[in-house]
């Protein structure tokens, strides 16, 4: 999933707020595309649970 600028500077903008921690350009991109990553995980692992049902 390709995550947008925008995107990316408000998750920059929120962690900062919340958790007083400056990411570079770089360090936001990964830090957001990991959390995006990670919740499809969850997701995926989620849907398979159900269909097992």
């Amino acid at each position: 999933m390709e995550l947008s600028k925008k995107t990316v500077e408000e998750f920059r903008e929120i962690f900062k707020k919340e958790y007083g921690v400056e990411y570079s350009d770089q360090e936001a991109w990964e830090a957001a595309h990991n959390l995006v990553g990670f919740f499809d995980l969850l997701l995926k692992i989620d849907h398979r649970q159900k269909e097992g049902q």
